[in-house]
C-alpha cells in the first residue's frame, strides 16, 4: 500500500489545492493520501480565514486522512515547520511527499535544491554573516542561498519551504520520496486575483468579499466560506489577539523570554510599541525591521498569548489529532507506533509531554472560538465521522 503526504494550510482550499491533490495521487499512484494541516492559526501568524474543520472537510474530497498540525509547529519559521512535519509523516511510514513549486520546472528545482544542500556549510557561514549585519534568519538564508543559486525566480517563499522539506527528509535519513508539482496560474504570494480560475491563497483572502471569488474555489469550498460567514457574521480579525497581547505585556507583565520565536531584547521594543499604539496594524508597521519580519512578529505574539514555550520543541510527539478521515484511512489508524486522537477520551492514553501539546492545540482552538464568537471546547463537541 503506497502512502503520500501533503503538508498544508488550505487557507482557504482553492482550485490550486485541488489540482495539487489530484496530481499528487496521479503521479504517485498512491492508495492513501494524508494531509497534515495547520489548525486554526497558520504560519503567517494569523487566524485561518475559516475554521480547521471546514477546511479539512474540503480537503478530504481528494484525501483519505486530514490531521491537525500541532500549533507550536505551525507558528514557527520554515525550517522548523518543515522538519517537525516531515518527522511526523515519517512516523506513519509515508512513501511520498508532494508539494507545490513555482517559476521553475521540477527537474531544475531538484538540481538547485541539491546544490544548496551540498553547499550547506558555506551557506550557514554566510547566514551568520548576514544576521550579524541585522538581517532576519529568513532574509539571511535567502541572501546566502542566492550566492550559490543566482536565480531569484527559484528563491520564492514557496520554493524555499519545499527546499526545507527536502533538507528535513535528508536530515532524518527518511525514505520518503519528494514529488514536486509545478503550480499553475498564480504564485503563492500574488496579491491580485488571477485572470483564469487559479489564484493564490493570499489574493483570495484579500479579496474574500469580491463577488467573483467563487471563480477561484471549488463549489464545496465556496459553500464552506459562505456557511462560516453566515454562522459567525464575519471573518477573524487580528484586533482580538492584539488586545490579549497588550494585556499580557502591559498589565500582567508576563515574561516573554521563554516563548517560541523570542529573541533577546525584542520584548522591550514590543512593550514600548504596545504602549503607544492602540491599532494592531500601526503596531506591526512600526515593529517590523530588516531583522524582524511581519510574520515573525505575529508568530511571536500568538506564541506569547498561548504560552507556547521553547520546551515544546524538545518533546517527541507520538500522536496525531484527526480532523477528517475516510473509510480507506482506517488501515492507517491501526498503526501501533503512533496514537490517533479522534475523540476527547483518546487523549487519555497520551503521556504527560504529549498531553501538554494536545492541550495547547485545544487552547489554540478556544482562542479562535473567542475571536469568532463560537462556544468554547468546540473540539470536544465536534463529532468527527467517516467521510464517504
Amino acid at each position: 500500500m503506497k502512502k503520500i503526504g501533503i503538508i498544508s494550510e488550505f487557507n482557504p482550499f482553492h482550485n490550486g489545492h485541488e489540482y495539487i491533490l489530484k496530481e499528487a495521487r496521479k503521479i504517485s499512484q498512491a492508495d492513501i493520501l494524508v494531509s497534515i494541516m495547520s489548525g486554526d492559526f497558520v504560519q503567517r501568524g494569523q487566524a485561518s480565514i475559516i475554521d480547521k474543520y471546514k477546511r479539512a472537510n474540503c480537503a478530504i474530497k481528494y484525501s483519505d486522512l486530514i490531521v491537525e498540525m500541532p500549533t507550536f509547529i505551525s507558528l514557527q519559521s520554515a525550517n522548523f515547520f518543515a522538519y517537525k512535519n516531515i518527522e511526523l509523516l515519517n512516523k506513519i511510514n509515508i512513501d511520498y511527499l508532494a508539494f507545490g513549486i513555482e517559476n521553475i520546472e521540477e527537474s531544475q528545482f531538484f538540481d538547485y535544491a541539491n546544490e544548496i544542500i551540498d553547499n550547506e556549510d558555506k551557506i550557514n557561514f554566510k547566514i551568520r554573516e548576514f544576521m550579524d549585519n541585522g538581517y532576519s534568519y529568513t532574509k539571511a538564508s535567502y541572501l546566502a542561498s542566492n550566492e550559490i543559486i543566482d536565480d531569484t525566480l527559484f528563491l520564492t517563499s514557496n520554493n524555499i519551504l519545499a527546499l526545507e522539506y527536502i533538507r528535513a527528509i535528508k536530515k532524518i535519513n527518511s525514505n520518503i520520496k519528494p514529488i514536486a508539482i509545478k503550480r499553475i496560474g498564480a504564485n503563492n504570494r500574488d496579491l491580485s486575483l488571477g485572470k483564469d480560475i487559479f489564484s493564490s491563497s493570499t489574493s483570495i483572502r484579500n479579496n474574500i468579499e469580491n463577488e467573483n471569488i467563487n471563480t477561484y474555489l471549488p463549489k464545496y469550498s465556496y459553500e464552506k466560506i459562505l456557511a462560516f460567514k453566515d454562522e459567525y457574521k464575519n471573518f477573524p480579525k487580528d484586533d482580538y489577539i492584539y488586545n490579549i497581547f497588550r494585556y499580557k505585556i502591559l498589565v500582567e507583565k508576563a515574561p516573554m523570554n521563554k516563548c517560541l520565536c523570542y529573541e533577546n531584547g525584542i520584548d522591550n521594543l514590543l512593550r514600548k510599541l504596545a504602549e503607544n499604539n492602540n491599532n494592531y496594524k500601526d503596531f506591526l508597521e512600526k515593529a517590523i525591521s530588516q531583522r524582524f519580519t511581519k510574520s515573525r512578529i505575529r508568530r511571536l505574539i500568538l506564541n506569547y498569548c498561548l504560552d507556547n514555550f521553547t520546551e515544546l520543541n524538545n518533546i517527541n510527539i507520538n500522536f496525531l489529532k484527526v480532523l477528517s478521515f475516510s473509510e480507506d484511512s482506517k488501515v492507517l489508524l491501526k498503526n501501533k507506533n503512533i496514537n490517533f486522537v479522534i475523540r476527547k477520551k483518546d487523549a487519555n492514553s497520551l503521556n504527560l509531554d504529549n498531553k501538554k501539546i494536545y492541550d495547547k492545540m485545544v487552547d489554540s482552538s478556544n482562542l479562535y472560538s473567542l475571536i469568532i464568537g463560537r462556544e468554547l471546547n468546540y473540539d470536544f463537541t465536534r463529532h468527527i465521522k467517516i467521510t464517504e
